[in-house]
């Protein structure tokens, strides 16, 4: 059993002009210690795949099983949110809060405590340590990316989820979050998605979505809708 399987998992969205699926027939699994890079263009759907897992959004077919549960709202779904990491890229920091604040804040709100001597030890690994008494607001773009996956990383969590880790930070910075997400490759779970070529480096596979679908490796038959799953008109 996978820490997360989706087995033919359509998800659709109703927007103000019509209805779109968002996931068209998406099967996969994430194995212990295993890490997948899913890439593809803005709006294709990386994003929302990592939302289902979160079970922020419920699939319209198919089924979904992250740590051999159905994530939902409920007790269910709080349980598997408190064991994953989820880097998001809109941040996620309180801003009346300080950097070690929004720390002690968040392993809180996961039933947990923090551990000071790692939090600073990864707060030096990801060169961040000056800033955790500093506000979001006083932090450049780069600073509070880093300080934000130093928080998601501060309770040890039994799968990430990272969306675009290495947005907004220069050639410099992706680098040191790049090696650090090394040192996790093959002991805690990812799934992570990006733009950026250099986070082969940490992966074990590439998931490539494009309009929604896993594409295919070239030579091989096109994905199909078959009987009793959602049609395009269905959306």
């Amino acid at each position: 059993m996978g820490v997360v399987e989706f087995e033919d998992v359509f998800v659709k969205y109703e927007t103000y002009t019509g209805s779109v699926l968002a996931l068209r027939g998406i099967t996969f699994s994430l194995g212990e210690g295993e890490t997948i890079l899913v890439v593809g263009p803005s709006g294709s759907g990386k994003t929302t795949l990592l939302r289902v897992i979160l079970g922020l959004v419920q699939p319209m077919h198919g089924t979904v099983r992250v740590f051999g549960m159905e994530p939902r709202d409920g007790k269910t779904g709080l349980e598997i949110r408190r064991r994953i990491g989820y880097l998001t890229q809109e941040g996620k920091m309180i801003p009346e809060l300080t950097v070690w604040e929004n720390i002690i804040f968040y392993a809180k709100g996961r039933g947990r405590k923090v551990d000071e001597n790692r939090v600073r030890e990864l707060a030096r690994e990801l060169n961040v340590e000056a800033v955790l008494n500093k506000h979001p607001n006083q932090l450049s773009g780069g600073e509070l990316k880093r300080a934000e996956l130093l928080m998601v990383l501060s309770d040890e969590p039994e799968l990430l989820l990272l969306d675009e880790p290495t947005s907004m930070l220069d050639a410099e910075n992706s680098k040191v979050v790049i090696d650090l997400l090394s040192t996790f490759k093959g002991s805690v779970p990812m799934i992570v998605t990006s733009h950026d070529p250099r986070l082969v480096e940490v992966s074990n596979r590439i998931l490539e979505v494009t309009g929604g679908v896993v594409r295919k490796p070239e030579g091989t038959a096109p994905l199909s809708l078959k009987d009793g799953r959602p049609k395009e008109d269905d959306a």
